[in-house]
């Protein structure tokens, strides 16, 4: 696993240099919305909840993109969690107006404001996928990006926890 790891990351910095570096950052905000969850047969009550953060990309065509993102409010009102992921982006190149799909892996680690938080699982392994749109340069070298992604943690109380997460940013690019 490690070999095919560094072997991307190879790839993508030969496509990447190819391409000549063009780099994004983008902070954001959105909601999330997640799917049933339940600790001994009891189902939480999930929230609604929100999301902010930062994403960096570099890349044109096949990119990549390092995501960080906290949430204030996850799963439940007194649940908090931070949220790292790294993903490949491939965008159409289209100009202005850049449609674009992404895939990645990452880490979730959850802690709450209550010692006896029902939801708080610690740090689990994370898959990603989505995509959206990049609204580039609108305005010198500012625009908007419009996103939706799912996740999936894997082995959450012995389940699977999925949720949707939605969000818009301000994106800068050169």
């Amino acid at each position: 696993m490690k070999k095919v790891w560094i072997g991307a990351s190879l790839l993508l910095a030969v496509v990447t240099a190819r391409e000549g570096l063009a780099a994004e950052v983008t902070l954001y905000t959105g909601i999330q919305q997640p799917g049933g969850l339940s600790v001994n047969n009891l189902p939480i009550d999930t929230k609604l909840g929100g999301v902010f953060g930062a994403r960096f990309a570099a890349g044109r065509t096949l990119g990549f993109e390092q995501t960080f993102g906290l949430s204030l409010k996850f799963l439940e009102s007194e649940q908090r969690a931070f949220n790292t992921q790294s993903n490949l982006v491939l965008t159409v190149p289209t100009g202005r107006v850049a449609p674009y799909a992404t895939v990645g892996a990452g880490l979730i680690t959850t802690f709450g404001t209550s010692l006896f938080s029902l939801s708080d699982f610690g740090t689990k392994f994370t898959v990603n996928y989505g995509g959206g749109v990049k609204l580039r340069k609108l305005a010198g070298p500012m625009g908007l990006r419009f996103d939706v992604r799912g996740y999936s943690v894997p082995a959450v109380f012995d389940q699977t926890l999925t949720f949707v997460e939605g969000s818009v940013g301000l994106m800068f690019s050169w």
